[in-house]
């Protein structure tokens, strides 16, 4: 498939606002099913009963269409240039909690936001103007890249469960980040693999298939993880600030796209990503339900309950 960056654009757009809409559908469902306290843990049974919620499937549903457009558009362009716009769908995600929930938005929010919108275009923006034209096949590189991508999720992973409270949804959402960028390269990979040379019998091939079906699981459970952990739109913004860091570090250690980074774009790149990062770290402290998890806003107190008895 020949490359046509404009479309690649317009197709990640729309799989941004596809995004959007779909986390905060999912971050209902998983308050419908299980509303456990903040940081807390879903059980497995937890996750059995959100994935059985008609909301949630409905919420995968809409992800799927995301997916499907932005893995056209990695078939039509760079990872550096396509995964890195995924972060629009961090002000959509604001936008419609803010209005599902009833919540203002504040000006800390906005600043957040706009600090992670700003940082991840402009790592764009340098990504793309230093991208390679097409990416280099080195089936050691693609393995072993691919399994460093998941051990760095795994950590990230173990943190969100075991860590500090307050920062248990930004760890997990950070591992989905992980795994979804590194998984934008390895599709680009397997696209590539498939126009260039022999892939039926190649190993190297299957096991990018097998780790593209394996991390879309654990991804998955990771951000119900963090739904349940805090607001939609820290998750959101976690997944696109950090996925794009993630998937960009692929594309560059792994599919040889850095050939045309200098040393100054390499430092403007490592700037940008940190800015970007800091939005979605001041997100998760400044946002006004960032301790209500995945609580359902009907959710009212059990009137029945016993009061403390007085002192």
């Amino acid at each position: 498939m020949t490359q046509n960056i404009p479309l690649a654009v317009l197709l990640t757009l729309l799989a941004s606002v596809a995004l959007a809409v779909a986390s905060v559908i999912q971050h209902l469902a998983v308050g419908d099913a299980a509303a456990p306290q903040a940081g807390a843990k879903l059980s497995g049974k937890q996750l059995l009963a959100v994935i059985r919620n008609p909301r949630w499937l409905g919420g995968l549903a809409l992800t799927g269409v995301g997916a499907v457009l932005q893995m056209t558009a990695l078939l039509l362009a760079p990872v550096t240039v396509v995964q890195p716009l995924g972060v629009l769908a961090v002000p959509w995600t604001i936008l419609l909690a803010a209005c599902v929930h009833a919540r203002p938005i504040t000006r800390a929010m906005w600043g957040a936001a706009g600090l992670t919108v700003a940082g991840t275009v402009a790592f764009a923006w340098v990504a793309i103007s230093h991208a390679a034209p097409y990416p280099l096949l080195n089936d050691p590189w693609l393995v072993w890249g691919t399994l460093a991508g998941f051990a760095v999720a795994a950590a990230l992973a173990l943190t969100g469960a075991r860590g500090p409270l307050a920062w248990r949804c930004l760890a997990w959402s950070a591992a989905a980040a992980v795994i979804y960028g590194a998984e934008s390269g390895v599709v680009k990979a397997i696209g590539h693999y498939t126009t260039s040379r022999p892939w039926l019998g190649s190993p190297t091939f299957w096991f990018l298939v097998a780790s593209i079906l394996v991390g879309m699981v654990l991804a998955g459970m990771w951000i119900q993880q963090g739904y349940a952990s805090g607001p939609a739109e820290i998750v959101v913004g976690t997944l696109n600030a950090a996925g794009p860091v993630a998937g960009v570090a692929y594309g560059i250690a792994v599919l040889g796209e850095g050939v045309n980074i200098t040393a100054s774009a390499a430092v403007l790149m490592l700037l940008f990503a940190a800015v970007a990062l800091s939005g979605v770290v001041l997100l998760s402290r400044f946002h006004p339900g960032k301790d209500d998890s995945a609580t359902p806003i009907h959710a009212q107190p059990d009137v029945d309950a016993p009061l403390p008895d007085a002192e």
